[in-house]
Formats: C-alpha cells, sequence, structure tokens
C-alpha cells in the first residue's frame, strides 16, 4: 500500500519539497489538468503543469486526470483527444485517469460506460496504456457498470472508516486530509497497486493477499487486531473486502482496520486471483525466473489459484511460478470469496 493525493488548482501553489517531507510520506499524486473537450467546456487547470513538474522533482509519482462530461461516445472521443493534446507538455510516472462523477443527461449505466470505455480506448492508443476511472461509491454503484471497466484501476471516493465499499485499486478516504506544503484541505488516498507505470507488467497488480466476504451481519471492524480494540464500523453480509495480512487470526482490510476471522460469519479466501490456462503447454518453473527449473506445463481451459505477483510471475502455490501473458493466459483479481 501506499498514500497519496490528488490536487488542482483549488489547492493553490504547493510547496512540493516540504510535501516531499511530509511525515505521511506521500507516493504518489494525480493532479487534474482538464475539463470537457476543446468544442465544449474547454477547461486546462492551470497549475496542472507547475504540478507535474514541481512532483517529479522531489521524486513523487505523478499521475494526471480529466473530469468527464461526455455524454455519447463521439463526445468522449473529443474529450479523449482535449486531455491526450495537453499531456504531451508533461511527463507523467504514474496513470492516466478519468474522473466520472456527472450525469447531467440520465443516461442509463450501459450508455455511460460505453462513453467511458471510448475515451479510456482513445488513451491507450495514444500510449497512455496505464488507466483508471475515479468516481464515488454511490455513482460506481447506480451509474456505471464496473464490471464492464476491464483492464483498467478502479479509484474509488468513500468518507468513512469501513473502507471503499467496492473492490478497487485506490480508495480515496477523506477530503479533509492534511499534508505539510498544502494550505487547507487536500483529498487524501491509499492506492492498493504499485502506481510507478516504468513497474507495470501489462498485468493486473496487487499487494493483497485474498479476499474477505461477510456472510453474517454486523461484523465488527477494530481499530488493532484484539478484541480490546476499539469499534470503529460494521460490516453486512455479501460486502467484500481486500485482506492485506493475517495477525493471530485478526484479517487487516487496510490502514488499522482489522476483523476477526470465524468462517461462520466470514467466508475468507487466502489467495487473489485466478489464471485459466488459454493457450497450451505453458511451463510451470520452481522460481520467478526464465532460469529456473521446468518442473511441469499447463493446458488449455485449466484454472489455477494464484497465491501472489512476483515481477510479472504468477504464484501458484509453493514454489510453482508462470510467467503472465496475457495472449495465454486470463488472469482475473478476485473481488469476493464464494469458496465456503
Amino acid at each position: 500500500m501506499s498514500f497519496g493525493i490528488d490536487v488542482s488548482h483549488h489547492e493553490g501553489t504547493i510547496d512540493w519539497n516540504q510535501v516531499k517531507n511530509d511525515p505521511n510520506q506521500v507516493n504518489f499524486m494525480i493532479t487534474k489538468v482538464t475539463e470537457g473537450s476543446e468544442q465544449g467546456t474547454n477547461y486546462v487547470d492551470p497549475t496542472f503543469q507547475y504540478n507535474i513538474n514541481g512532483a517529479n522533482n522531489v521524486g513523487i509519482l505523478t499521475g494526471a486526470y480529466h473530469f468527464f462530461r461526455a455524454i455519447s461516445v463521439n463526445d468522449a472521443k473529443q474529450e479523449a483527444a482535449f486531455f491526450i493534446k495537453n499531456l504531451q507538455s508533461v511527463t507523467l510516472t504514474a496513470p492516466v485517469f478519468v474522473d466520472v462523477e456527472v450525469n447531467d443527461r440520465n443516461l442509463d449505466p450501459d450508455t455511460l460506460t460505453d462513453a467511458v470505455n471510448a475515451f479510456l480506448t482513445e488513451l491507450k492508443n495514444a500510449g497512455y496504456t496505464s488507466t483508471g476511472v475515479y468516481s464515488n461509491l454511490y455513482f460506481f454503484q447506480n451509474s456505471l457498470n464496473p464490471s464492464r471497466l476491464q483492464n483498467t484501476l478502479l479509484w474509488v471516493a468513500r468518507y468513512n472508516t469501513r473502507g471503499p465499499g467496492m473492490d478497487c485499486d485506490i480508495w480515496q478516504y477523506t477530503d479533509t486530509g492534511s499534508v505539510q506544503g498544502i494550505n487547507g484541505n487536500v483529498d487524501c488516498n491509499i492506492a492498493y497497486v504499485d502506481l510507478n507505470i516504468n513497474n507495470n507488467n501489462n498485468g493486473p497488480n496487487s499487494s493483497f493477499i485474498g479476499v474477505a466476504t461477510i456472510a453474517g451481519d454486523n461484523v465488527n471492524v477494530r481499530d488493532q487486531p484484539s478484541t480490546s480494540g476499539n469499534v470503529i464500523g460494521t460490516l453486512h453480509r455479501n460486502e467484500s473486502y481486500k485482506v492485506f495480512y493475517e495477525q493471530n487470526g485478526w484479517l487487516n482490510l487496510g490502514g488499522n482496520e482489522f476483523i476477526y476471522y470465524d468462517p461462520s460469519y466470514i467466508c475468507y479466501c487466502n489467495y487473489i486471483g485466478v489464471a485459466t490456462i488459454t493457450g497450451d503447454n505453458v511451463n510451470v518453473r520452481d522460481q520467478p525466473s526464465t532460469s529456473g527449473n521446468v518442473i511441469r506445463t499447463l493446458h488449455h481451459n485449466e484454472s489455477y489459484k494464484v497465491y501472489y505477483e512476483q515481477n510479472g510471475w504468477l504464484n501458484l502455490g509453493g514454489n510453482q511460478f508462470i510467467y503472465y501473458d496475457s495472449s495465454y493466459i486470463n488472469y482475473e483479481l478476485l473481488s469476493s470469496c464464494s469458496d465456503c
């Protein structure tokens, strides 16, 4: 996990040297660049170049976002072109995002999702292969179809102590955070994946170890792995959460959030995804390297649990590794647990 902020002209002139020295250890920042299309809203944030250059200079990962106003696929393509045009002047080290939180024409979720996917396709065609979609939890659940947002990061805003509320890659947990070098409040985020695009292996990325799906009601979340910890929230039936580590029977859901693992009311999968072989004769090696010994081969339509990732390799348990290549492996990260 890593900590980061998202900014725009609302934060004023940011002292990036001070931000770098903040005790929170700011790993990444994502700044607003544009809004709407060149033919329409035609808004360029006046601080984006300053923010990106300043963060790059102090070694903070730099991402960018566009505020989406499109109501059709054609509109989305125009907005993407406007965003891409303005990105040409800067160097980014983190993904690019589309901020989708308005639906003035009351488009149905599939229609709006089609437009968002068209925007993302334009970005990828222009070489921006690491992309993401930002919205709040309610909008994701009611105005978009997240299951159709494929091969892109999901960035969810939800301001409480109960987690993001859906499977995601980045959680914006407050809009009233404080970071030195910034006057006033700032949006704060936790990234569950490595946002450094220079480390991107073009496959799903993860830092979690499993998924817990709640099978009971009113499961207490505590601020430490002990019954003496304060109850900071409750979880409900059919909600699913990533698990980042285990400690004495407790599952960490990120930050200082812990639930006690009891199989009578928690379904816990201690793996992160499933790899299905779409090719044939895929080598399994005894270490995550082509210099590792081939210990067996996998075949078409076979599926295997994945326990962790390492430099583009998928661990299938023990000392068994396969290299992830989407041309012959379909790899999906786990979003809920149904093994119970």
